[in-house]
């Protein structure tokens, strides 16, 4: 019983000092200071954006922190609780993602990405209503009468 607990207490204290390492990082830190960066466990927000790509076991996810995407490789399941992906329709799940930063990663052609640990969705996306504005339909409308005109006008004369 005293080896267990001493085992538990062991794992408590490594397992919390390994995640007390991490660094919260924008992608203009990721991509600026690779070097420092290479190797590390690193926290990185931003929305879930393009389409997950499947492939077996693991995944590819893009998130974008408002100023650059950088690549995420993880495991399929961890996407699992995933609702939106931002696109032209949506504004996807805001993701944290805690893993390892890779600058020229080894495993998938020298590519920036972060191999994630962990995936917490912290806010849920939604759908985005497009709406026409009036004047620009009127405007619009009013252009193609206009060109129509102009162009019936041109055959016309030859």
């Amino acid at each position: 019983m005293k080896r267990i607990v001493c085992a538990l207490a062991i794992l408590a204290v490594f397992g919390a000092a390994a995640y007390a390492a991490e660094e919260r990082a924008s992608s203009v830190q990721l991509i600026d200071k690779a070097k420092e960066f290479d190797g590390k466990l690193v926290t990185y927000k931003g929305e879930l954006v393009t389409a997950i790509l499947n492939r077996g076991e693991y995944s590819w996810a893009h998130v974008n922190d408002g100023s650059n995407t950088i690549g995420v490789w993880c495991e399929t399941s961890a996407l699992a609780p995933v609702k939106f992906v931002g696109d032209f329709k949506h504004k996807g799940d805001i993701v944290e993602v805690i893993g390892t930063f890779h600058r020229a990663c080894y495993l998938h052609g020298g590519e920036l990405d972060i191999h994630a640990d962990a995936i917490v969705i912290k806010e849920t996306g939604h759908d985005v209503r497009q709406w026409i504005s009036f004047r620009k339909l009127i405007l619009a409308l009013a252009l193609l009468l206009l060109s129509s005109y102009i162009i019936t006008r041109f055959i016309n004369r030859m």
